[in-house]
């Protein structure tokens, strides 16, 4: 079974956002961290990393919208109004 590259943006961008908003709720609850120190470098990672996804995953949907030939994928315009913010690093 071959699967077609629609299925596979849509499998991508589907885990990308996954991984932003797990990124997003982790970087949320990492205000409540006594240690400073000790979390820094992660933080900083996983911020970098969400603004990166940020970037990403609209330049997938919009290739996805090329292949699929529709100027917007209905896929992404529902998930997208209810996804919150999380391009943007707290």
């Amino acid at each position: 079974m071959t699967i077609t590259p629609r299925e596979l943006l849509d499998t991508s961008i589907a885990q990308l956002r996954t991984l932003a908003a797990f990124l997003g709720d982790q970087l949320g609850e990492s205000g409540d961290d006594s240690d400073e120190s000790a979390g820094t470098l992660e933080v900083s990672a996983c911020k970098e990393v969400l603004v990166s996804l940020g970037a990403l995953i609209p330049k997938l949907q919009a290739t996805c919208n090329v292949i699929s030939g529709e100027s917007r994928c209905a896929l992404y315009d529902d998930a997208s109004s209810r996804s919150g913010d999380w391009t943007t690093a707290r």
